[in-house]
């Protein structure tokens, strides 16, 4: 007997049609706010000035007056005075009205914008975009980490997460070699022993050194350790490919620089095999921090920066013009419900329909594949 399924879309799929179209609803709410607000404000000042104007206009009547200034200056001081006692008062709660609308409005508009970065994180966290460079950056700072991932994707789109490391065992706090292998020792200079005519390395215990930075991608490796004692650095490149893998190490202290592993004299005592194996460790966990995002810190498209204008918008039509160049990308867009998805376009205005058009979606599902039980 036969049953007929049909494989349902990919997470990044239905986050294109939920969360991202969240992201454009709600961008779209805040430039209505921010634009109300700027209307409210302006039409605010102009009542302000015309205040303003009308004190001067009051005062400047009195000055044509043909009558005596006995009588026209106490006149013109009594209704001065009241004029501009009333003047101030309609001027403070015309100020006071314009602070309060702000303030709500402010405060209502901040509220769509956090919703509208929250759908964009909720959408970029499943990686739905070709990436053609990947990069954790992790930097020691006040005995903790500050690790980031960065993102570059076709259509000239790049992305920056922040990284959580507190529920990683190895960088929740200072990360020395010793926790993934331990004894490795660098040979950094030759010294002459009293017994022995051949010149003996001195050694630098890389168990004493803290990671301060690295830059890892998916097989390569950029790390630099410190000696918080000594002020002396290790720099290591460490690079993989299938079985085979690479690694170069360079000592730097008071007296100038080592190449450790250029010099003969000095890597026919270092023990390779230890050292690559604790930086293959190392990249394998520095990757491992990708699954802990904590939030969107930045998102950039041809240029421009998204989180700065909250153009969502210009955003979503950006990544479907990068996923209808994908027939793959295409074929999971259209295993999608195609009703559901014109719904929720809709809510996005006329720029919906066109981004529908533009992915070719069905008017109807696709035909169930007719699998074995």
């Amino acid at each position: 007997m036969w049953s007929q399924t049909v494989p349902e879309a990919s997470v990044s799929t239905k986050s294109f049609f939920t969360d991202l179209v969240d992201a454009v609803t709600y961008s779209q709410a805040w430039m209505q706010s921010t634009e109300e607000q700027t209307a409210y404000r302006e039409r605010a000042e102009k009542q302000l000035g015309e205040l303003e104007e009308l004190s001067s206009r009051i005062a400047a009547n009195f000055e044509g007056l043909q009558i005596d200034r006995e009588y026209s200056e106490p006149l013109s001081k009594v209704i001065n005075e009241f004029a501009d006692a009333a003047i101030r008062q309609q001027t403070e709660k015309l100020n006071s009205k314009l602070r309060e609308w702000i303030k709500e409005s402010s405060a209502a508009s901040d509220a769509e914008r956090l919703k509208a970065v929250r759908g964009l994180e909720s959408y970029l966290a499943t990686t739905p975009l070709p990436v053609m460079d990947e990069e954790v950056v992790l930097e020691l700072s006040n005995s903790s980490y500050t690790t980031s991932v960065e993102y570059k994707c076709s259509g000239k789109i790049e992305y920056v997460f922040q990284l959580n490391t507190a529920n990683s065992p190895l960088f929740r706090s200072e990360f020395t070699p010793s926790a993934v292998h331990k004894g490795i020792k660098l040979p950094v200079r030759l010294g002459k022993a009293w017994l022995r005519k051949e010149a003996v390395p001195d050694f630098e215990k890389l168990d004493a050194y803290v990671l301060s930075t690295a830059r890892a991608s998916k097989n390569h490796l950029v790390a630099k350790f410190a000696n918080p004692d000594t002020g002396s650095s290790v720099g290591i490149v460490f690079s993989r490919s299938g079985k085979d893998s690479f690694v170069t190490a360079e000592y730097t202290d008071g007296k100038g620089k080592v190449d450790v592993t250029g010099e003969p004299a000095l890597s026919k005592h270092l023990d390779l095999d230890s050292l690559k194996a604790a930086m293959n460790q190392l990249l394998d966990a520095i990757s491992q921090l990708k699954k802990e995002k904590l939030k969107l810190d930045h998102l950039e498209v041809q240029g421009k920066d998204v989180l700065a204008s909250l153009d969502c918008l210009g955003f979503m039509q950006q990544a479907t013009a990068v996923i209808v160049q994908s027939n793959e990308a295409i074929e999971d867009i259209r295993r999608h419900d195609a009703k559901v998805a014109k719904d929720r376009l809709k809510l996005i205005g006329p720029s919906g329909a066109a981004i529908f058009d533009a992915l070719g979606i069905p008017a109807r599902a696709p035909k169930p594949r007719a699998t074995a039980p």
